[in-house]
């Protein structure tokens, strides 16, 4: 059995989507870190997606990012819940 091949890719567009808006709002992982008292670390591995993102964190990530249109903000959750499926596939 190997992992749902769907979350996979609802995480690497996550890791992407959240990347891309943090470029967006002209912010460098360090420049995050320090805003939201994480380490540079969290944020590399959250972009990488080594590790999954909490919906509290992902919620202050939007905020720092300037995110708050709700059509985006919704997009952006049903992506994350996506990505955490750990439905298995045969």
């Amino acid at each position: 059995m190997a992992p749902n091949p769907d979350a996979t890719v609802s995480r690497l567009r996550l890791c992407n989507v959240l990347r891309e808006a943090r470029d967006s709002a002209g912010l460098t992982q360090r420049q995050v870190a320090e805003i939201l008292d994480w380490s540079q670390s969290k944020i590399i591995r959250i972009e990488r997606g080594q590790v999954g993102v909490s919906r509290t964190d992902l919620w202050a990530l939007l905020n720092t990012y300037g995110i708050v249109d709700q059509q985006r903000v919704a997009e952006i959750i049903a992506l994350a819940e996506q990505s955490k499926r750990q439905d298995w596939v045969k």
